[in-house]
């Protein structure tokens, strides 16, 4: 939610200051501020965090035998 809402705020900034400035801002240079800022809020967001332990689990052992059988001698591989 937070990221949502620093999005939003900084493209309500962005617009103002172009507004003031005498620049016309449309809702594609609103939508496209909003998405930038979000994409790098939610990345600054994802590497402030402590990465998660992976979880050590057994491995998974499956009832085959992996030895490889002979190809029978009248029959060979294209």
């Amino acid at each position: 939610m937070k990221t949502a809402l620093v999005s939003v705020l900084t493209a309500t900034v962005l617009g103002l200051a172009s507004n003031v400035s005498g620049r016309t801002f449309d809702a594609a240079d609103f939508t496209a501020i909003m998405f930038a800022t979000g994409l790098v809020a939610w990345t600054i967001d994802q590497y402030s965090r402590r990465p998660r332990v992976l979880a050590v689990s057994r491995t998974i052992q499956f009832p085959v035998k992996l030895a490889a059988r002979p190809a029978p001698a009248g029959r060979m591989a294209a």
